[in-house]
């Protein structure tokens, strides 16, 4: 018996493998798959044969090796199966779908009231997924996530808190959902999804690197990958760098803490600052705008946010010596240029020169959203990794 389970395991891991290589290649052949997987060409036979059968993957026609000889490549469909992507933000909400190849498929965004329930947030988000099954009547859905912001207690699958947007604490979001939906849910940070998506969709990346993707929008979060892995620590919360203190005097947090990161570096915060100092709330696409326009003193605020974010950096950095520090998320995207040039400012200042030289610092280019591309990617690699989830 136990032999029967180790082979079991073997073939799965195998087919989670081959799975990988077909996405991360786009269309290769089973020649090809054996020499990357080095796997031999009989199981590679077999098992590609089965995915065809299960609809997973299908063949494109003749591909060319370059030496004369051409095979048959084999490519992931899209025509049978896709998962959703869910990312809850505190004053929005996004649902996407995907297919086998991590492409979005249809995107859905939703604005919430500030005087929403949660209980009503929560059915607009029903609302939504009904209407992609109602779309995608003649293909299976395999499995739903959701990406929300923390404090997130992996453990016990809910928020702890969460500043500017408290209704949605304490809710089990894959418990609910999976009760609606009758379907398999995920729920994960939404930085450590945002991190995950740059393995995923980003090819510069060398995947043996240690990397740190710092989701700096409505709050501040990190998400920590070593060894392609991502870190969460006892209860789940690693990387929570928004609530890491910076100023013991500071403004008080609803964390019960002084001087939180994200009081200082958040979208939240630099709205905050922005209706302190003209009298009105500013949207992020009014904030671009003003910030073009050479708005000096919206200019400044933005600016010294961007450093803020990159005293919090230099803790971290300081913390796990990472290879590579990835910027993200819609602060980062008011004005790439001054969000790098004053992060790196910072750290060229605050780290040893040793750290600082070996350090690379980019913005996330590879997706839109790295939340919401990330979450729908930790879908597929779960499918990929439980191939029967396919049936």
């Amino acid at each position: 018996m136990k032999e029967g389970m180790n082979q079991d395991k073997i073939q799965e891991l195998n087919k989670s493998l081959v799975l990988n290589l077909i996405r991360e290649e786009g269309v290769c052949s089973r020649a090809l798959l054996s020499k990357l997987s080095g796997l031999n060409k009989a199981t590679i036979t077999y098992t590609v044969n089965e995915f065809i059968l299960s609809e997973c993957v299908e063949e494109t026609g003749l591909l060319s090796n370059g030496k004369g000889r051409r095979s048959i490549g084999i490519t992931l469909s899209d025509k049978k199966y896709y998962v959703i992507g869910i990312r809850l933000a505190r004053t929005y909400f996004k649902v996407a779908s995907f297919n086998l190849r991590g492409e979005m498929e249809d995107l859905r965004r939703i604005e919430i009231s500030e005087d929403n329930p949660a209980e009503i947030t929560f059915k607009e988000i029903i609302k939504v997924i009904l209407s992609f099954i109602e779309q995608n009547q003649f293909r299976k859905l395999l499995l739903v996530g959701m990406a929300i912001p923390g404090p997130f207690f992996k453990d016990r699958g809910k928020i702890g808190v969460l500043t500017g947007g408290r209704r949605f604490e304490q809710i089990d979001f894959k418990e609910k959902l999976e009760n609606q939906l009758n379907i398999k849910v995920i729920v994960e940070h939404d930085a450590k999804a945002g991190a995950f998506a740059q393995l995923w969709y980003d090819k510069e990346i060398d995947k043996k690197n240690s990397l740190i993707y710092v989701a700096a929008g409505e709050g501040i979060g990190a998400g920590i990958i070593i060894d392609q892995k991502i870190v969460y620590g006892e209860l789940g919360t690693a990387g929570e760098i928004g609530h890491m203190t910076i100023d013991y005097r500071g403004e008080l947090c609803e964390c019960g803490n002084r001087g939180c990161l994200e009081k200082y570096c958040s979208l939240l915060s630099v709205r905050s600052r922005l209706k302190e100092a003209k009298g009105k709330k500013y949207s992020l696409k009014e904030i671009k705008e003003m910030i073009k326009g050479d708005d000096i003193e919206v200019i400044n605020i933005y600016r010294e946010s961007c450093r803020y974010l990159g005293y919090g950096i230099v803790n971290i950095v300081n913390t796990y010596n990472p290879t590579v520090i990835i910027l993200g998320d819609e602060l980062t995207h008011v004005d790439q240029e001054i969000m790098l040039n004053e992060v790196d400012k910072v750290l060229k200042e605050r780290l040893l020169p040793e750290i600082y030289e070996k350090l690379t610092v980019k913005i996330s280019g590879a997706v839109k959203d790295s939340v919401l591309h990330g979450i729908g990617a930790m879908c597929t690699k779960k499918v990929f990794d439980n191939y029967s989830m396919f049936f």
